[in-house]
């Protein structure tokens, strides 16, 4: 049997790809990348912007135009937060949330008679799923899981109601994924998951990001980069033991989203720029020919200019390498979708291509310095 895997959205969800085929691998599938040539094809949705749900319904219709005759499995966020919508697309057989995907096997199996909906409540998961790889589309770099959830619930985000609370996985199963991964001759790992600074909150054992950070080089892996991180877990005590461990490649995604403090608050963001700014000189005080790089969204409802322009102001200030730029796009059954001062889609772009303009010359800035 071959099975076809198509990905949308972020690198968690590429792992959740990389994980449901192994599952399949181990179940006798061989993985191909020809959707015409498969038996199975399984979509890995995305539901973070509504664009990338209209995205994920065009994924499963040009699927089924593709290969009639193969079972169409409509997996991820997009799945989970709207499984009826998606089990009534035409040619859909099977729904698979953000649980149960290890039972992936057996849901395409009972697909082949019936239509088949695997989703759960993710509101009462308390568990991270036992979910893991042993090796990655890339052939040197690879990326290791370490959490799925979130419990921050920013006022334009979805991904909690997708994703469920926050749930770390226990230390020795990463363990065993970095050493199985060494093993097949990956040379770098990044930690990612969803909400990574929270790691280790819901276990047992007394056990942070920075313990699986160090373990992690204790394996002898050569590189170890880092997912995108909340700022506040960038505090000295962190720094200090992260400063130590040799295999860390010293490049800082921490998110930012706002440079104005009322639209921070809007967001529901659990920091003032303030915080912020003396973070990023915190971290280049232990890391000092560190990268930098940010998320920032605009136009959120009831930006003014003057607030973009603190925005920009903020993004000069902290000297960022890169600012990944999206404009707010309204998402159903979120806080920032009901409020008031929604900004029209012309504004967001023409402020969405200045941002990026400026991100492009401290880019170029940030490289000139580090020339010699």
């Amino acid at each position: 049997m071959k099975a076809a895997f198509f990905t949308l959205g972020c690198k968690t969800n590429s792992y959740d790809t990389q994980a449901m085929q192994t599952v399949l691998k181990e179940a006798g599938y061989e993985i191909v990348e020809d959707i015409a040539q498969a038996d199975v094809v399984v979509i890995n949705t995305c539901a973070v912007t509504n664009v990338s749900e209209a995205k994920s319904r065009q994924a499963i219709r040009r699927a089924v135009k593709q290969n009639k005759e193969a079972v169409i499995v409509a997996a991820g966020c997009y799945s989970q937060l709207n499984c009826e919508e998606v089990a009534a697309l035409e040619g859909v057989d099977a729904v698979v949330g953000i649980q149960d995907r290890v039972l992936l096997a057996d849901i395409i199996d009972r697909a082949r008679h019936q239509k088949v909906s695997a989703v759960r409540d993710m509101a009462l998961e308390k568990c991270y799923e036992p979910l893991a790889i042993a090796s990655y589309s890339d052939q040197t770099r690879a990326f290791i899981k370490i959490q799925e959830g979130c419990d921050r619930y920013c006022a334009y985000c979805i991904i909690p109601y997708a994703r469920g609370i926050s749930r770390s996985r226990a230390l020795s199963d990463i363990l065993s994924e970095v050493w199985a991964l060494a093993g097949n001759g990956y040379k770098e790992i990044v930690i990612t998951g969803i909400h990574i600074a929270s790691y280790g909150k819901d276990l047992a054992e007394d056990v942070a990001l920075i313990d699986v950070i160090e373990a992690v080089a204790a394996t002898g892996i050569k590189r170890i980069r880092l997912g995108s991180l909340e700022p506040k877990l960038l505090d000295s005590a962190f720094l200090k033991r992260l400063q130590a461990v040799g295999q860390f490649c010293p490049s800082f995604h921490i998110s930012l989203q706002s440079g104005c403090d009322g639209t921070l608050k809007r967001m529901g963001r659990r920091y003032t720029t303030a915080e912020y700014f003396a973070i990023v000189e915190n971290v280049r005080a232990y890391f000092p020919h560190c990268s930098i790089t940010t998320d920032v969204i605009v136009g959120f409802p009831q930006e003014s200019e003057a607030d973009f322009q603190a925005t920009m102001m903020f993004c000069k200030q902290a000297g960022f390498m890169k600012v990944h730029v999206f404009p707010y796009s309204k998402k159903r059954g979120t806080r920032a979708a009901e409020l008031n001062g929604q900004i029209l889609t012309k504004e967001k772009e023409a402020r969405s291509r200045r941002l990026v303009a400026l991100s492009d010359e401290l880019g170029a800035a940030f490289y000139a310095a580090q020339c010699g």
